[in-house]
């Protein structure tokens, strides 16, 4: 049964337990010498990431439980978003994310979590977590291999797959209850009204942009819409929704997996939203109940 996720504080893993004659376990698993731990073998389907590290079968080192492992596929979409992984020419990995000031909360959630850093970036409205010493590094990777999927930090995370020991997986397959949407959309995602030309009614838009395409089709493929190149920013490329029929998609998969930065707040005001368009509240006359309605709604939204 799916449902939806809150990760306002750390979760329980969820474990069950299998019943196994001694006979058919040793049988079953498979024995990972770099940390004596052992492991049953990967039957999901995921091929090895050939051109980056090749292996004759991939391993995750700890099983989680339906909330936990969309939490870890959240995280996986925002370090792919406003993340990045690190080696340093000494050999030293980290990975950092860094996000505006008012998403505080959200790097406080992984922190609560995985440990690390959180400082404010001098200079800028920014604020950055960072994890750097090798148990959590080892925790994080365990958590989002398989997950990470933008083409630049994959690269990265082989980089600290290599230096960790550890297989490297290739992206699994994306699916509309997947949680990596969500962080991704935390990341470089946007939602807003707009008065368009003319127009003299306001036109809701959920998007996300990216520099590459690769980056960002995944969410016309499982939620529609459309993709466009803006030459403006030295160009990138948006997928976005409009109509009310196209965005019940992805508005029906935040009610599973909801996005954790401040922009969860707008989407959850879509339905009252498009409760006073169609009343024209928008249009109300000043101190009328609808013109009131109209303004409360702005306040809550910004």
């Amino acid at each position: 049964m799916n449902c939806a996720v809150c990760w306002n504080y750390p979760e329980s893993l969820v474990t069950s337990n299998v019943s196994l004659n001694y006979s058919c376990l040793l049988a079953v698993l498979v024995k990972e010498p770099r940390n004596r731990k052992w492991n049953q073998p990967v039957t999901n389907g995921r091929r090895n990431t050939s051109h980056l590290v090749g292996t004759s079968e991939t391993t995750r080192a700890t099983s989680y439980g339906l909330k936990e492992t969309r939490f870890n596929q959240w995280l996986a979409g925002l370090i792919d978003g406003d993340g990045c992984f690190q080696v340093s020419k000494a050999g030293y990995i980290s990975c950092e994310i860094t996000v505006a000031l008012s998403d505080e909360r959200m790097l406080r959630i992984i922190q609560n979590k995985i440990g690390g850093s959180i400082k404010p970036r001098t200079g800028v409205k920014a604020i950055r977590w960072r994890l750097h010493n090798r148990a959590g590094m080892l925790d994080l990777v365990n958590r989002v291999n398989g997950y990470i999927r933008h083409s630049k930090r994959m690269v990265q995370l082989n980089k600290v797959c290599v230096v960790l020991g550890v297989q490297m997986l290739s992206p699994d397959t994306l699916h509309k209850k997947h949680g990596w949407f969500a962080g991704f959309f935390d990341a470089d995602g946007t939602i807003g009204y707009y008065f368009k030309g003319e127009s003299d009614q306001p036109q809701l838009t959920i998007s996300v942009t990216n520099k590459q395409y690769v980056d960002v089709v995944h969410f016309l493929n499982v939620f529609g819409g459309a993709i466009y190149f803006d030459k403006s920013q030295n160009g990138y490329y948006k997928w976005s929704v409009q109509s009310e029929i196209k965005l019940s998609p992805f508005l029906d998969y935040v009610k599973v997996c909801p996005p954790q930065s401040i922009k969860r707040k707008r989407l959850f005001l879509v339905k009252e939203y498009n409760r006073l368009l169609g009343l024209k509240a928008y249009k109300g006359g000043e101190g009328t109940v609808l013109h009131k309605a109209w303004l409360s709604f702005n306040r809550k939204w910004n």
